[in-house]
């Protein structure tokens, strides 16, 4: 395929000379080889190339690099109509559309024109869901009669001859190649925003590309670090247990990639151990990065923070967090840019971001894909994957590793709840344990035992119970329970002995009472009443929990914050109990009645098969409704017509994992956010990064917030941030005070 050495342009530069514009062709080829090398990794077609070369023949028209010229004049023109001409849109993607989709044999045409279509604007639908999407369409766009295009010259490429290694089965067709689609489509939007930043921004592409240090040298880092901590580590069963966990995990690294399981409880060095076989295994099989994807963002920043210690100097370049509950200090260019393109040998993110953007239709959640291929994926906490989005997330890992030379490590301190099993068919087939036999590890690591507390606790009952203990940790359902009882201890305790966690209390905030709960658990009393936030992975240790009726998987999480350095002469002992509220509608009371009919004949929650007749209970019978919202028929393929139906913007809207919509309050907690305040308020500052703001930040459903709006006890900021404007509804014990302001605390918890 060639393309004219001259002709017109592809970007300009501010007040600079014509001469010093980029010409089209040598974008369009530049694009062309970094894409092809992109798709490199997953197919040796010639697919990105393609896409390079095509993406932009469009700017090739007198109307687009009239609008060039308009944005950059270098003679004396009447003003306002050069303005004009610079703002007027032109299309110039879907010329390339139509190219290819002429020029190339039929479904491969069709998949190349969805990503050159979209690689503005995001991939398009294929057709029209109602009138006011139907311009917008893949088959809009590519039909003449319906978007009328400005002229362009046929520029004579030779496209070539592409083909398809995918060989899905008939019922995965459409969403194998709708998976592919998107990245190429990764591809091409990365390389067309790499080369066009090089043209026009050299200096921050050269800091963008600065070298990072290799997976090779991020595992030795790794080793080194945790030699030193076997040396230094006391003669306990918990250490003799997670030093077997580490070297099962070294044993394994060397397998071929795939699937795998690693089935350890909480507190058995899950997460060192899993790194170091997700290292070892990616330097063993040639695999590019590792990524970690955990569920909530509460403990996101514990598990980075470990692999920080551990890795050394090395983490700055190495490691990059992208999630939106960064530290203002950790949010540096070197991490923004990389969080960007996923460009970096070890990445920790959330499974929101990791998920949906395998789902997404917009550019820059796709951007970064193509690094998906050829890496190690560690899903810590499996289990929490959604059931009603689980037949599409299960589709989506077995491409990546079917197709895109994956690992996946599925990790988890419970029952391996995806796993293939005659009763739960659409989980995956062929995961290779790293641990043959957990049982005796769940045994030898046995912490605490499980008391059931018989009939139901009054605040006042349960906040007796809790004040006559040195130290001891309650996790409840809900927000206003959970300050509710804490209120009730405070009264009967000491001065400073009492600590309350909730999501009302702002990153920033927790990040503080955590450290106070640690130091104060070592010295002295320490009572402290928190809802679930501090059960998925949080490093606390107490000798005594209280946890609200939940599902058995939540009562093993409880659980592991109690003994959990196994230092207590004996167990440590978890009391179940049942509140005077029921827990709220929906997943938390569907998991404590599934939990409530199990205990007559598991009177141990923590016993494997308890664990294991509790997923089958609850979670694998659910199987009616693992894709309740839709998402797998949005991608279909007409194999008769040899044409797609890929309704990617409907996709995108019907995966999500966070349903709720919550909007944020920026609280002013410390001088940082208030000055934030400060600025917000002022007209000079119209906009500052969430992710600047999102250590101060507190989520509440919508209707609560326009509520809190109504009151003036926050201002709306144009950015959509609420600005706390009464400083006295939110205090350094509870966080913010919706009752005090005559509004219900609401549920949600995570």
């Amino acid at each position: 395929m060639l393309i004219p050495a001259c002709g017109p342009y592809a970007h300009t530069l501010s007040n600079r000379n014509e001469t010093e514009w980029e010409p089209l062709s040598i974008h369009l080829t530049a694009v062309a080889k970094l894409a092809e090398c992109y798709t490199a990794a997953f197919t040796t077609d010639g697919w990105g190339r393609a896409l390079g070369l095509c993406h932009d023949l469009g700017k090739a028209s007198a109307d687009f690099q009239a609008k060039l010229h308009a944005a950059n004049p270098q003679e004396s023109e009447d003003a306002g109509e050069k303005d004009q001409a610079a703002s007027r849109r032109v299309d110039h993607s879907t010329f390339g559309a139509r190219y290819v989709h002429k020029h190339a044999d039929l479904i491969i045409g069709e998949l190349l024109a969805y990503c050159i279509a979209g690689h503005h604007a995001g991939l398009p639908n294929s057709k029209a869901i109602d009138d006011s999407t139907s311009q917008s369409t893949l088959q809009a766009r590519l039909d003449p009669t319906q978007v009328t295009l400005p002229r362009v010259e046929d520029p004579g490429l030779v496209l070539p001859a592409l083909t398809l290694h995918l060989r899905p089965s008939a019922a995965d067709m459409g969403f194998a190649l709708s998976f592919f689609t998107r990245m190429i489509f990764s591809a091409l939007v990365d390389a067309d925003r790499t080369c066009t930043e090089q043209f026009c921004h050299p200096e921050q592409a050269a800091e963008r590309q600065m070298e990072r240090p290799s997976i090779q040298a991020l595992g030795g880092a790794l080793r080194t670090y945790l030699d030193g901590m076997s040396i230094s580590a006391d003669a306990t069963e918990v250490n003799r247990q997670r030093a077997f966990v580490l070297q099962q995990c070294q044993l394994a690294c060397t397998a071929t990639p795939g699937f795998f399981s690693l089935q350890v409880p909480t507190g058995g060095g899950k997460t060192l151990s899993s790194l170091a076989f997700a290292l070892s295994h990616a330097q063993a099989n040639k695999l590019q990065r590792v990524i970690v994807a955990i569920p909530f963002t509460s403990i996101i920043e514990q598990t980075a923070d470990v692999y920080r210690q551990a890795l050394g100097p090395l983490a700055k370049r190495g490691l990059v967090e992208h999630h939106t509950n960064l530290k203002p200090g950790q949010q540096t260019r070197e991490n923004q840019f990389a969080a960007e393109t996923w460009d970096a040998p070890l990445i920790v993110t959330t499974n929101v971001q990791l998920f949906e953007s395998l789902f997404a239709a917009r550019t820059s959640p796709c951007r970064k894909l193509h690094r998906l291929a050829n890496s190690v994926l560690i899903l810590d906490e499996a289990q929490t994957l959604p059931v009603e989005l689980l037949a599409a997330t299960l589709r989506a890992l077995r491409e990546l590793v079917q197709h895109y030379g994956c690992s996946v490590v599925l990790c988890t301190a419970t029952q391996p709840a995806l796993e293939r099993r005659e009763d739960f068919r659409e989980g995956i087939e062929g995961v290779r344990p790293i641990i043959s036999n957990p049982a005796p590890l769940f045994a030898a690591l046995r912490r605490v035992q499980v008391v059931r507390l018989h009939g139901k606790q009054t605040v006042a009952e349960l906040a007796d119970r809790i004040a006559q203990e040195e130290r001891t940790l309650a996790i409840v359902n809900t927000r206003a329970y959970a300050a509710d009882l804490f209120t009730a201890v405070r009264d009967l305790s000491d001065f400073g002995s009492c600590f309350h966690l909730s999501t009302l209390m702002c990153g920033a905030h927790r990040r503080a009472v955590l450290e106070q709960i640690r130091k104060q658990v070592k010295t002295g009393p320490c009572r402290v009443v928190s809802t679930q936030l501090v059960e998925a992975g949080v490093d606390l240790d107490f000798p005594v929990v209280y946890r609200a009726e939940a599902g058995f998987d939540s009562i093993a999480q409880a659980a592991g914050r109690c003994n959990r350095e196994g230092r207590l002469p004996g167990l440590g002992i978890t009391y179940v109990f049942e509140a005077e509220q029921p827990p709220p509608k929906g997943f938390l009371q569907d998991t404590a009645q599934s939990a409530r009919e199990l205990w007559p004949r598991y009177p141990d929650p923590l016993a494997p098969e308890a664990i294991d007749a509790y997923f089958r209970h609850h979670y694998w019978r659910s199987s009616d409704v693992l894709d309740r919202h839709g998402v797998l028929p949005c991608v279909t393929v007409d194999r008769e017509r040899k044409e797609t139906r890929f309704q990617f913007r409907e996709m995108e809207e019907k995966y999500k994992i966070i349903r709720n919509n919550e909007l944020a309050i920026l609280i002013p907690y410390n001088d940082e956010a208030d000055l934030y305040l400060a600025q917000l308020q002022s007209p000079h500052v119209p906009f500052i990064s969430q992710q600047r703001l999102q250590p101060y930040l507190v989520s509440v459903p919508e209707r609560t917030f326009h509520a809190l709006v109504r009151d003036h006890v926050i201002q709306l900021h144009p950015s959509g941030v609420g600005l706390l404007l009464r400083r006295n509804a939110y205090s350094e014990d509870r966080g913010l005070r919706l009752e005090d302001l005559g509004l219900d605390i609401e549920s949600n918890i995570i």
